[in-house]
């Protein structure tokens, strides 16, 4: 199968994060079984306009970022329709209408997660009214085409917006266990730490994290945040840690590549999550594959990867005080910090990026044969 990617970005882009991990490992796996993958993605500044990945994948970059939905879908019609027998588009900030515009092959879609109104959080009012716009039209230009989600979250997002849903198969990112089990047996901090991993972006609730800091630091003295990852939020968290006066306790790391976030994610007490909406929530997979348990928001995406009491506590979002009780909870009970590690690791063992790969070629396969049944 010649399968094409259609994507806002690829994982060499400055702001990649957990949906371009997974194109990139899904696409080493099918180029392995003998499949072509090409990625049509934006431009950014260094980066070459047509490269082959460390993976073997053809990847394209064109136009800045903001313009990348609009002229997306000329690229493929005009260059690329002809290459290739299918289309999979993701829809990650906002939709580039590919179905309506393609109809010589299938177009297949898939969703981490919308963002709805939580993108009020995050944009200003003008460009959040303009993503949540582009998403209202989704179930009337996307009616024929198959979904895959990454969450049973995302698939009830999907419905609820009038998606039927045979439309939508759910099938779960994956992890590289063997390798962040290698560091399963690291010694921990010696005092309590945390680890935020991702993107600084405002939505995140990074700064209800450093507000639970501030409070936990009276009982916690030695306590110590580890924020790993870049963004356009950090001069705002840089300024809240100076006003609350925790300078001490939260330390900023930068990008984590893969075996400085194995070291982090391994060393670390806990992992945070504090989200009010996720797709999955890779970074949870890959804590557990190193013994650490997770507190995070009990929002879509996460209240799957993390199972609740067992493999780490979900509290409400935005509830900073429930959030101290967990964390407070942890740092005092030695053994029940390391229940919870042994419970996620045994539940990261279930994920793997060969079982993502299968049930997404499964998925446009199944695809490919509707579209002919159609025709």
């Amino acid at each position: 199968m010649r399968i094409l990617h259609v994507n806002h970005r690829d994982l060499e882009h400055p702001a990649a994060g957990g949906l371009e991990e997974i194109i990139h490992k899904i696409s080493a796996r099918w180029i392995q079984q003998g499949h072509s993958v090409t990625l049509l993605c934006s431009a950014f500044p260094g980066g070459n306009p047509e490269e082959t990945s460390a993976e073997g994948m053809r990847v394209i970059r064109r136009f800045d970022e903001r313009w990348f939905n609009y002229r997306a879908p000329g690229v493929v019609k005009r260059e690329l329709l002809r290459d290739h027998d299918i289309v999979l588009e993701h829809i990650s900030k906002v939709p580039c209408y590919l179905p309506h515009f393609i109809k010589d092959i299938p177009v297949a879609a898939h969703v981490p997660h919308l963002f709805g109104t939580t993108v009020f959080r995050e944009a200003p009012w003008g460009i959040a009214a303009y993503v949540w716009l582009m998403e209202r039209p989704l179930p009337a230009m996307y009616r024929q085409c198959p979904f895959w989600a990454l969450s049973d979250s995302t698939a009830d997002d999907l419905i609820a917006r009038g998606f039927r849903r045979e439309q939508i198969t759910v099938v779960y990112g994956g992890v590289e266990f063997d390798y962040f089990h290698e560091f399963a047996g690291r010694p921990k901090t010696s005092a309590p730490s945390i680890l935020y991993l991702g993107r600084l972006k405002r939505y995140k609730g990074i700064d209800l994290l450093i507000q639970m800091v501030a409070n936990l630091r009276r009982e916690f003295p030695e306590l110590k945040l580890f924020v790993a990852g870049k963004g356009d939020y950090e001069p705002a968290l840089s300024d809240l840690v100076g006003q609350l006066g925790v300078q001490r306790n939260v330390e900023f790391v930068g990008f984590a590549d893969y075996p400085a976030k194995r070291e982090l994610l391994a060393k670390c007490w806990v992992l945070a999550y504090p989200s009010p909406k996720e797709g999955w929530g890779l970074s949870v997979i890959e804590a557990g594959s190193c013994g650490t348990p997770t507190i995070a928001s009990n929002s879509p995406g996460l209240r799957e990867s993390v199972r609740d009491g067992e493999t780490g506590f979900l509290v409400p979002h935005g509830d900073i005080a429930a959030m101290a009780d967990k964390f407070r909870l942890l740092f005092r009970d030695a053994a029940l910090r390391q229940r919870l590690g042994k419970q996620a690791l045994e539940w990261a063992r279930k994920f793997s990026w060969d079982s993502t790969a299968r049930g997404a070629l499964e998925f446009l396969q199944q695809a490919q044969q509707k579209f002919r049944e159609r025709r």
